[in-house]
């Protein structure tokens, strides 16, 4: 089955603009998803509250520094490794990304990581192979020049077909 993906606007910051990913037909985007499905779990208040402030502290003080994100195979996640979270502690949350330079990150969706492997959290395992499928496509669109970004701005996107 292909779905459509289009990127939208989504938290705009001194040093960063967030966008996010948006699959035709749904109501949220899926970081709205994501945010909308922990904002009253108080089980993961304190991860939801820490991961808002690290998306804060990236986009209005540090940039978006390749260190502070997880790689996860052609995708990136927030928050970055344990080493950096001494202030802002997130134990549980990962929310899956994109990010293209210092400037621009893509939000997608993410969930609650109950394992060492993310193939082994049922709640990741659908989003991160989401988030590395169109991580991969962007990839391959630019490299054709097909995908345009400069400075916080993505120029002449178009909708990418991802087989979900």
């Amino acid at each position: 089955m292909n779905n459509f993906v289009t990127i939208k606007a989504f938290k705009h910051f001194e040093k960063v603009f967030f966008y996010a990913f948006q699959v035709e037909g749904e109501a949220e985007s899926e970081p709205d998803k994501f945010f909308s499905r922990f904002e009253n779990e108080l089980e993961f208040e304190e991860d939801l509250n820490n991961l808002v402030a690290w998306i804060e502290e990236i986009g209005d003080k540090r940039g978006a520094k390749e260190y502070l994100f997880r790689f996860e195979e052609s995708a990136q996640a927030i928050p970055p490794r344990a080493k950096f979270l001494v202030e802002l502690p997130i134990r549980d949350l990962r929310l899956y990304c994109v990010r293209l330079s210092d400037e621009i990150v893509i939000l997608a969706n993410g969930g609650i990581k109950t394992s060492q492997k993310v193939s082994d959290s049922p709640d990741l395992a659908e989003k991160f192979r989401f988030a590395n499928k169109v991580a991969k496509q962007i990839t391959a669109m630019i490299r054709d020049k097909e995908f345009h970004h400069e400075g916080k701005m993505i120029f002449d996107f178009e909708k990418l077909t991802i087989e979900l």
